[in-house]
Protein backbone atom coordinates (compact mmCIF):
# COMPACT_ATOMS: atom_id res chain seq x y z
CA UNK A 1 0.00 0.00 0.00
CA UNK A 2 1.23 3.66 -0.79
CA UNK A 3 1.45 5.98 1.41
CA UNK A 4 2.41 9.91 0.32
CA UNK A 5 3.91 12.62 2.33
CA UNK A 6 2.86 16.42 0.40
CA UNK A 7 5.02 18.98 2.77
CA UNK A 8 5.88 22.51 1.31
CA UNK A 9 9.29 23.02 3.86
CA UNK A 10 11.11 21.07 6.10
CA UNK A 11 10.96 21.99 9.55
CA UNK A 12 14.51 24.11 10.39
CA UNK A 13 17.56 21.73 10.67
CA UNK A 14 16.13 18.78 9.23
CA UNK A 15 17.82 17.76 6.03
CA UNK A 16 15.60 15.68 3.55
CA UNK A 17 18.24 12.62 4.12
CA UNK A 18 17.94 12.71 7.70
CA UNK A 19 13.87 13.26 7.13
CA UNK A 20 13.97 9.72 5.07
CA UNK A 21 16.29 8.28 7.38
CA UNK A 22 13.95 9.45 10.39
CA UNK A 23 10.92 7.74 8.53
CA UNK A 24 12.91 4.43 7.47
CA UNK A 25 13.48 4.15 11.52
CA UNK A 26 9.95 5.24 12.30
CA UNK A 27 8.86 2.44 9.95
CA UNK A 28 11.28 -0.02 10.57
CA UNK A 29 10.09 -3.28 9.12
CA UNK A 30 6.35 -2.18 8.19
CA UNK A 31 7.18 -0.01 5.25
CA UNK A 32 9.99 2.10 3.69
CA UNK A 33 10.41 5.07 1.64
CA UNK A 34 10.69 4.30 -2.02
CA UNK A 35 10.95 7.50 -3.67
CA UNK A 36 9.28 10.62 -4.47
CA UNK A 37 8.93 14.13 -6.02
CA UNK A 38 9.57 17.40 -5.20
CA UNK A 39 7.84 18.25 -1.89
CA UNK A 40 6.74 15.02 -1.76
CA UNK A 41 8.27 11.29 -0.46
CA UNK A 42 6.56 7.89 -1.47
CA UNK A 43 6.37 5.35 1.12
CA UNK A 44 5.63 1.70 0.91
CA UNK A 45 3.49 0.56 3.68
CA UNK A 46 3.55 -3.74 4.01
CA UNK A 47 0.18 -4.66 4.51
CA UNK A 48 0.26 -8.47 5.08
CA UNK A 49 1.74 -8.49 7.89
CA UNK A 50 0.70 -5.09 9.79
CA UNK A 51 -2.52 -3.26 9.70
CA UNK A 52 -1.38 -0.26 7.58
CA UNK A 53 -3.50 2.01 10.46
CA UNK A 54 -0.80 1.62 12.63
CA UNK A 55 1.82 3.09 10.26
CA UNK A 56 -0.23 6.05 8.98
CA UNK A 57 -0.22 6.66 13.26
CA UNK A 58 3.21 6.52 13.88
CA UNK A 59 4.40 8.41 10.39
CA UNK A 60 1.71 11.05 11.16
CA UNK A 61 2.67 11.26 15.23
CA UNK A 62 6.67 11.85 13.99
CA UNK A 63 5.71 14.73 11.32
CA UNK A 64 3.94 16.23 14.18
CA UNK A 65 6.62 15.85 16.66
CA UNK A 66 9.28 16.62 14.21
CA UNK A 67 7.37 20.26 13.73
CA UNK A 68 6.18 19.81 9.89
CA UNK A 69 4.38 22.98 8.94
CA UNK A 70 0.41 22.41 8.95
CA UNK A 71 -0.04 22.25 5.21
CA UNK A 72 1.74 19.02 5.01
CA UNK A 73 -0.34 15.85 4.15
CA UNK A 74 -1.03 12.33 3.81
CA UNK A 75 -2.25 11.28 0.84
CA UNK A 76 -3.66 7.67 0.92
CA UNK A 77 -5.48 5.93 -1.84
CA UNK A 78 -6.38 9.14 -3.41
CA UNK A 79 -7.36 11.05 -0.32
CA UNK A 80 -5.44 13.33 1.35
CA UNK A 81 -5.64 14.70 5.12
CA UNK A 82 -3.60 17.38 6.88
CA UNK A 83 -1.76 15.48 9.18
CA UNK A 84 -3.12 17.44 12.05
CA UNK A 85 -6.76 17.23 11.24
Amino acid sequence: MELYIHYKELPDGLSLEDFVGELNEVLDDTGVVCGGEDFRLDLELEDEKVNPKHCIVAVRGYLCGAGFPRDTALELAGVASNIYG
